[in-house]
């Protein structure tokens, strides 16, 4: 019998995988399927896929030993997949999958298949199988669903940590979840939208998808694909449901994603291009996935090359990864050219020394071979040569050589003769390229002169919009424009900070003044009235006189400890930018004799310098799993202003002017992702505001044509906040929350009352309001601005308050639902609330029974074995009907007692159907499998067998099912049907029942699902 179900099922996962049949998938039911229990691997379609992607037709004996292969690679709890992943693109005699022809291989999804362990199991909703294999999942949740995406994403910790899952996790490549509704921009926590990641043990990273280049889609579905999913997934019901057909659309956002990350050719890419292991000596392997400007900026790079393009730039802002998009760039352009015999060799191309140790370092992470040239000799010698310097790793997988320079090596004018090395073409990347990289400069002219036929990608975060440079062959000085694309001819992609704050790449930036007693005590000490400004020029004046180095240092060192108190982690660092080498000295002097904080001077391009970043950044004690460094602080004048990444780095200390883009790339030091920070800080002592501004704007003209439409994370006070607009900020919220203010100063309880009747979305909209309030309470306090008027205590709590109520809301919602699916919902929450907002005069032992039974209840449902039980459904069915009743028809103290019993009622038939199952699992000493199994049989047969009967016939299949196939250390569900076939009829045909074939496989299988594979 169909059970109508309006719940994900329906309107996100069915509709999902008939979108995959739309994209040429598929379906691929459970049902009598051979699956090799090890790897969840289709056995029939494995087979029949790798006969035909490789061209021969092996035998069972040879596939059974690959499948037996994969089972190997993927036990390794070590490797986080890396053994199964180099089998499964690099070149091996059997391929397992068809990189270069992507439409080859087979792809298949199927609904709600169990990955099983040991002790444990679980079950996405949509697995998607290539030529047979379990290589990614989609998990789906309806809209606006309680704890939104992030309920996914906690299951996910808990699987990723589980050692029962590792084998599968080392298989899986791509996933991806979603709850069918779009991105919401503006929220610190993730809730609703769809995101894909690879597995990384409990470090995996959740990724938006923002598609760029439309895939045409035929919206067309044929009609017996639609029953046929519905069938298979009992749920033929809701065929003409006008929900149902709508989510059929290709344009749900859960679909539109399905489009852009598992269309066919897309992921073959991922597979083939997007994943690498990172193999760090700070953060020990890891896997990652290829995020999406980087892939589209690798479409857009094959696009202009097919159109002539030999100079272009990515502008990619900083912290995007754009040392990770070089990497995946070498090996889709290495296939590209070798597709016209072309060999390539590659060039990563800095100009200083520390940023090219930091590279060699990232490549060879990444499993490249590093060729280092440190010579203008070495250099001429490398490009005169066709060969590419390669190694093989221990398990013999060939490594692409990337060619790290420093190109200041070569001041010299000098030309490099490559006459000869036809076939061959060198492309370059081009670090930081908005810096020492212009037509008159002769780092760059001597590269240009040696390779005019090479192939250069500027890669920079701010390239040059415009400058302004002096004529020298004239003594008269010309102005003139001067923009990065008057030399790189174009732009490869951009993806500016807005997208990259809104994807979670990079933080949001906010500006704090310095303290008003700071300035007032500079001020006396320059004798400045105190109504006016310190002109900027002064503070080099005095930047480096010991008094001023006193209080700048002391102010310093008591603004961070008030900043790691506020922010309550230890780990933090902080970064002060000075006005010139000497008082760098000597703020460096000063915490080095008076200090409390430990900082590194970071002045020159150094060989020290490498040492001191490494150190500074810190590295994971390997018990505690936190940020270790001896380092709180680095002083720096103009070094590590640009390509120095340290995530821990969360407040800059600005005590001089800095222009333009060179701005941007100093404030970015503080910008990448850590921990659970929202933000990172900027400690303005020159007000930075008005330049800021400009040169933003100007980034934004120049990026007009890719913003259309974007919502207001391009704004610069979303960006920027100081003191003023803070206060300015505080002044908005308190009319926005006017209605509500007086409450929360002065009675929380009248506030929750107050909030009771009003509608969710309004709620949310308080809850954000008094959000953002307590924010700026903690900026005005690290600000060291009088924060004693603002009732943090109360706003806290009526956050609590509001909180609470919207989920009691979302409580009510699930409780009108029509499913059975009551383990995940906290109702307790939402009883309470009845008995404070309702009328009745109930003693409290009332309101404590109630609770206690709805505890009872919770905890009994969450004991029950056997989840697929008509009378577990029937009760569960019930209890949300009791709970309805309660919420709203109990309107007097009698109903209200009524309900009570029907609770305790249900308990007692929860805790006699419990004590039944256990009897049962107690029967078959202590396996709740077959207990399961036995239950099916008694629906299936029990008209004419007994309990007792029922109870010989499984005892006797599992000790047959033992004595046949026990010894075999994994047998394939094909194996024990085989060898249970005849044992099986015979049995039944004992107790009077003569089986079918089919019948009979359908037995074992039902053994096979539920106590075989368990």
């Amino acid at each position: 019998m169909d059970k109508q179900k309006f719940n994900e099922d329906s309107r996100v996962k069915i509709p999902a995988i008939l979108h995959f049949r739309r994209l040429g998938y598929t379906y691929q039911s459970k049902i009598k399927a051979n699956i090799d229990t090890r790897n969840n691997i289709f056995v029939d379609v494995f087979k029949k896929a790798i006969r035909d992607i490789n061209g021969k037709d092996y035998s069972d004996a040879v596939l059974d030993g690959l499948i037996k292969e994969i089972a190997t690679l993927t036990d390794n709890d070590k490797d986080k997949g890396m053994g199964f992943y180099q089998r499964l693109v690099n070149y091996n005699s059997i391929k397992l999958i068809d990189l270069e022809n992507p439409l080859r291989n087979d792809f298949r999804v199927v609904s709600e298949l169990t990955y099983r362990g040991e002790r444990d199991e679980f079950r996405p909703d949509i697995t998607i199988l290539i030529n047979g294999i379990p290589l990614g999942f989609m998990e789906v949740k309806k809209p606006n669903n309680q704890n939104g995406i992030q309920k996914e994403f906690d299951r996910m910790k808990y699987r990723l940590k589980s050692d029962d899952f590792t084998h599968f996790f080392n298989q899986l490549q791509v996933l991806g979840f979603s709850n069918n509704q779009p991105y919401d921009d503006g929220a610190q926590i993730l809730l609703q939208g769809s995101f894909y990641t690879t597995p990384n043990g409990d470090k995996a990273a959740y990724n938006h998808f923002r598609e760029e280049m439309k895939i045409a889609v035929n919206e067309y579905l044929d009609d017996n694909d639609i029953n046929n999913v519905l069938s298979d997934n009992n749920i033929m019901s809701i065929k003409h449901d006008t929900e149902f057909i709508d989510n059929l659309s290709p344009d749900t956002y859960t679909n539109e994603f399905i489009t852009s990350l598992f269309s066919k050719e897309r992921l073959i890419f991922f597979i083939r291009y997007g994943i690498v292991y990172v193999d760090s000596l700070r953060d020990g392997l890891n896997k990652h996935i290829i995020r999406y400007p980087q892939f589209f900026g690798i479409q857009r790079l094959i696009e202009k090359l097919k159109l002539g393009m030999r100079r272009g730039i990515l502008w990619h802002t900083q912290g995007s990864g754009k040392t990770a998009f070089s990497y995946f760039a070498t090996n889709v352009l290495r296939d590209y050219f070798q597709a016209d015999d072309i060999i390539t060799k590659f060039y990563f191309v800095v100009d200083r020394l520390d940023l090219l140790k930091q590279a060699k370092t990232e490549f060879q992470d990444r499993g490249l071979s590093i060729a280092e040239i440190n010579s203008k000799n070495d250099f001429a010698t490398n490009m005169k040569s066709p060969v590419i310097t390669s190694n093989t790793s221990q398990r013999g997988i060939y490594k692409e050589t990337m060619n790290v320079v420093n190109i200041q090596k070569f001041s010299d004018e000098s030309t490099v003769d490559i006459t000869g090395t036809k076939g061959v073409q060198r492309i370059y990347f081009l670090d930081e390229v908005h810096r020492g990289y212009k037509p008159k400069g002769v780092f760059l002219a001597n590269l240009l002169g040696a390779d005019p036929n090479g192939l250069y990608i500027g890669l920079t975060g701010t390239p040059i919009l415009n400058d302004e440079n002096e004529d020298k062959s004239d003594r008269k000085k010309v102005k003139r424009k001067f923009k990065s694309t008057d030399l790189f001819q174009d732009y490869i992609h951009k993806y500016y900070y807005n997208k990259s704050i809104a994807d979670g790449y990079t933080l949001k930036i906010k500006k704090e003044n310095i303290a008003t007693e700071f300035r007032t005590d500079v001020k006396a000490l320059l004798g400045i009235p105190e109504n006016k400004e310190i002109p900027p020029t002064m503070w080099k004046e005095l930047s480096s006189e010991p008094i001023f180095v006193e209080q700048l240092c002391n102010y310093i060192q008591k603004d961070f400890e008030l900043f790691v108190d506020v922010q309550k982690d230890k780990s933090l660092g902080f970064m002060i930018v000075t006005t010139g080498s000497e008082q760098a000295e000597a703020i460096q002097k000063w915490f080095a004799e008076k200090g409390n904080l430990k900082t590194a001077l970071v002045l020159y391009d150094e060989d020290d310098n490498s040492t001191k970043q490494e150190e500074f950044r810190g590295k994971k004690d390997k018990e505690t799993g936190k940020t270790v460094s001896d380092y709180y602080g680095v002083v720096v004048f103009n070094m590590l202003l640009t390509g120095f990444d340290a995530p821990r780095l969360k407040r800059l200390y600005l005590l001089r002017t800095i222009r333009e883009h060179s701005l941007l790339q100093t404030l970015a030091r503080v910008n990448r992702p850590y921990k659970n920070m929202k933000y990172g800080y900027i400690v303005d002592f020159v007000d930075i505001t008005e330049e800021y501004e400009t040169t933003n704007q100007r980034y934004l003209e120049e990026l007009k044509a890719d913003i259309v439409d974007e919502d207001d994370s391009t704004d610069i006070n979303n960006m920027f906040v100081d003191v003023e607009k803070i206060k300015a900020t505080i002044k908005k919220l308190e009319n926005k929350l006017f209605n509500y203010m007086g409450n929360i100063e002065t009675n929380l309880e009248e506030f929750r009352r107050q909030i009771q009747h009003i509608d969710e979305k309004t709620l949310r909209e308080i809850k954000g309001d008094i959000e953002e309030y307590r924010e700026c309470y903690y900026e005005l306090k690290m600000s060291h601005e009088d924060t004693s008027k603002i009732p943090i205590d109360k706003l806290n709590k009526a956050f609590y308050e509001v909180s609470n109520r919207i989920n009691l809301i979302v409580a009510e919602r699930t409780l009108s639902e029509d499913d059975n699916e009551v383990d995940d919902i906290d109702y307790s929450a939402l009883i309470v609330d009845f008995f404070k907002t309702g009328e009745l005069d109930l003693d409290f032992a009332t309101e404590d029974d109630i609770l206690a039974v709805i505890e009872k209840i919770t905890n009994a449902f969450s004991a029950n074995a056997d989840k697929k039980d008509s009378t577990l459904i029937q009760l569960q069915k019930k209890y949300k009907d009791i709970l309805k009743k309660l919420k709203y028809k109990a309107d007097t103290t009698q109903k209200v007692k009524h309900v009570l019993k029907e609770l305790d009622d249900l308990y007692k038939e929860i805790q006699v159907l419990n004590a039944l199952n256990n009897n049962l699992t107690n029967k078959y000493k202590g396996d709740d499998s077959c207990m399961r199994v036995h239950k099916r049989f008694r629906e299936a047969y029990g008209d004419n067998l007994t309990d007792v009967d029922i109870y010989k016939i499984v005892t006797e299949v599992i000790d047959t099912m033992f004595d046949k196939v026990g010894h075999q250390a994994y047998p394939t569900s094909s194996v024990i049907i085989r060898d249970l076939l005849k044992p099986v009829r015979n049995i039944f045909r004992q107790y009077g029942y003569t089986l079918s074939p089919r019948q009979v496989e359908d037995i074992i299988y039902l053994f096979i699902e539920d106590k075989y594979e368990k």
